[in-house]
C-alpha cells in the first residue's frame, strides 16, 4: 500500500500514518498498486491532520474531542467525498479503530457519542461500521484488497479477540460467541475466534459444532509456529470429539465418523509425535479403527512405534503393545513391552504386560525376569505373585521327569500360597509423572479377618531405580472385604516409576 500526500504542512504527517500496528498476526508484504491519497479534497486533508492529533494525545478527552469533530466532519455532506471513496473509508476506519479500544465507548455506542450528525440516538456498530468500510474500499480499488485485508487486523479485531478469548476462559459463553464473531467479522482468517467457538459449542453440547470450528482453527494455523500449541490442541479434540460421536452413533454413520475419528488421531500424532497425550492419542485411534470395523489396520496404529521404538517413552510403548495384544499381535506386543521396559526398569505397566504376553506365547520361563522386578515394585499385588504360578503351571505342563512335573508343582504351590496369603491386596489405581511432581494412588483391600491399619511407604525412582522422593501416608481402619485408597505425592521432575514397602 502507497499513500500520498501533499507537500507542505502535511509532509509532517508522513512519518505517523501508517498501518495500524498489530500483535496478534502480522500483514503480509503491501501493494505498490495500492495507492490511497488522505489529501484529496481538501476537506479529507484537514481531517488526516486531525487524525494524527488523536493518535498522539496523551489526554483520553482530548483525544476524545479531536475523534468526535472527525466523524462529524466525515458525516456531515458525505458527498464531498464523493470522488474518493477509498481515502474517505480509509480515513473514517481508523477513526473507527481509535474509538473501538476508547475505554469505556463499547461496542455500540449512539452514533452522536461518537461524532456522527444524522440519526445522533440511534446505536451504532462499530465492528459492522468498520466491515462496512473495509468493502467500500475494496470495492473503490479492488488492487487494494490484499492491503484491506491486512487492515482488518487492526487493534479492534485484536481488542475483540483477546475479549472472546478472556470470556471463554471466564466460562462467559455468550460473550465469548459475541466477541469471537465480531472479531470474525474484521478478519475471519485467524485461528483464535473459531478456537472460542469450538470451545462455546462444546460447552453447549453441540459436538458438531465445535468440531467444524476445530477444523477451521487447524485450517488457518496453517503452518505457522506460532499457532502449534492452538493447532496441536485443535486436532486433539477434533479426534477425540469425532471419537466421542461415532460411540453415540449406529450403523454405516458411526462406521463413517469412526473412520474420520481415525483419520484425526492419526493426523494429531503425525503433527505432534512428542504429545504428552500420546498414549491416549494411540489409543484412540485403535479404539477408532474397532468402531469403524477396520481391526485389520490396527498394526498401522504401533507400527511406527515398533519400527522406531527409540522414539517413543516407556508409557507410549506400553499402549502399543496393549493395541497390539488386543489385535492378537503378541509376537508385536511383546517387542513393545520389551522396549517399554528396556527405557523404564521400572514401569509396572510395562512388567506385567510383557510377563502376561510371553505367558500368552508360552514362553514360560521368560516370565520370571519381569515378575520378579514386578513384586519388587508391587510387593501386595495378587496378580503380580500369580504370574510365578502361571509361569510354573506352564513348565509343570511340558515337564517329562515326573521329579521335575512335582518341582514346578511345588512352585506353583509356594506362589499361590504367597498370593492368597497376602493381609492385605493392593490395586494401583493411578501413577501420574512429570513436572514438579508424581502422584499415585493405591487402593487396599482388606483380606485378612481382622480389621487392618497400615502405614504405607513408597519411593519414587528414578529411571535407573534410585530413590527420588519418599512419601508415607497412614491408611486408617480397614475392615474385612472394604476397600481404601490412600494418595502419595513426590517431589522431582525425575521420577519415572515407583516401589511401595511390603504391606503387612
Amino acid at each position: 500500500m502507497r499513500l500520498t500526500f501533499m507537500a507542505g504542512a502535511m509532509a509532517a504527517a508522513t512519518a505517523t500514518l501508517m498501518l495500524p500496528a498489530i500483535s496478534a498476526a502480522q500483514p503480509g508484504g503491501v501493494s505498490a498498486a495500492c495507492s490511497i491519497d488522505p489529501n484529496n479534497p481538501k476537506e479529507l486533508a484537514m481531517q488526516s491532520l486531525a487524525f494524527q492529533r488523536a493518535k498522539t494525545a496523551q489526554n483520553p478527552d482530548d483525544r476524545k474531542k479531536v475523534l468526535t469533530a472527525v466523524l462529524k466532519e466525515l458525516d456531515t455532506k458525505p458527498e464531498r467525498f464523493a470522488k474518493n471513496p477509498l481515502g474517505y473509508n480509509y480515513m473514517l476506519s481508523q477513526a473507527l479503530v481509535m474509538w473501538a479500544v476508547e475505554p469505556g465507548v463499547g461496542p455500540t455506542p449512539t452514533r452522536g457519542s461518537i461524532g456522527f450528525v444524522t440519526n445522533p440516538a440511534e446505536p451504532y456498530d462499530i465492528v459492522d461500521g468498520l466491515d462496512k468500510s473495509f468493502k467500500a474500499m475494496t470495492a473503490a480499488a479492488p488492487e487494494c484488497a490484499g492491503d484491506v485485508k491486512d487492515l482488518r487486523q487492526n487493534e479492534a479485531w485484536l481488542a475483540m479477540t483477546q475479549a472472546a478469548l478472556s470470556a471463554s476462559n471466564g466460562g462467559k459463553l455468550d460473550s465469548a460467541e459475541y466477541y469471537a464473531k465480531s472479531s470474525m467479522k474484521l478478519s475471519g482468517e485467524s485461528p483464535y475466534p473459531h478456537y472460542v467457538l469450538a470451545n462455546v459449542a462444546n460447552a453447549r453440547n453441540d459436538k458438531k459444532t465445535a468440531v467444524l470450528h476445530w477444523g477451521h482453527v487447524v485450517q488457518f494455523a496453517g503452518s505457522d509456529t506460532s499457532y502449534r500449541d492452538l493447532k496441536n490442541g485443535s486436532l486433539y479434540y477434533v479426534a477425540m470429539t469425532k471419537l466421542e460421536l461415532a460411540s453415540g452413533a449406529q450403523g454405516a454413520e458411526q462406521q463413517t465418523l469412526a473412520k474420520e475419528a481415525a483419520e484425526a488421531f492419526k493426523a494429531t500424532l503425525e503433527a505432534n509425535p512428542e504429545s504428552p497425550d500420546a498414549a491416549n492419542l494411540y489409543n484412540g485411534w485403535a479404539d477408532a479403527l474397532t468402531l469403524a470395523k477396520d481391526t485389520a489396520n490396527i498394526s498401522q496404529v504401533y507400527a511406527g512405534l515398533l519400527s522406531a521404538p527409540d522414539k517413543a517413552n516407556d508409557i507410549t510403548l506400553t499402549m502399543g503393545g496393549v493395541i497390539a495384544t488386543r489385535a492378537n499381535k503378541n509376537a508385536d506386543a511383546v517387542k513393545l513391552f520389551e522396549e517399554a521396559v528396556k527405557k523404564n526398569p521400572t514401569s509396572r505397566d510395562g512388567l506385567r504386560n510383557l510377563a502376561a504376553t510371553y505367558y500368552g506365547l508360552e514362553k514360560f520361563n521368560e516370565m520370571f525376569a519381569p515378575s520378579k522386578k514386578l513384586v519388587e515394585i508391587d510387593p501386595n499385588n495378587y496378580d503380580a505373585w500369580m504370574m510365578f504360578a502361571y509361569a510354573a503351571q506352564g513348565l509343570g505342563k511340558n515337564a517329562k521327569a515326573p521329579a521335575e512335573k512335582k518341582a514346578w508343582t511345588d512352585t506353583l504351590v509356594k506362589y499361590n500360597t504367597i498370593a492368597e496369603g497376602l493381609p492385605v491386596k493392593v490395586d494401583v489405581t493411578g501413577f501420574s509423572r512429570g513436572g514438579a511432581n508424581s502422584t499415585l494412588q493405591l487402593a487396599l483391600e482388606q483380606v485378612a479377618a481382622a480389621d487392618g491399619n497400615y502405614s504405607v511407604t513408597v519411593e519414587f525412582l528414578d529411571q535407573a531405580g534410585n530413590v527420588v522422593a519418599t512419601a508415607t501416608e497412614q491408611s486408617g481402619p480397614i475392615k474385612k472385604g472394604a476397600k481404601k485408597e490412600v494418595s502419595f505425592k513426590g517431589a522431582g521432575d525425575k521420577i519415572y516409576g515407583y516401589r511401595y514397602k511390603p504391606i503387612k
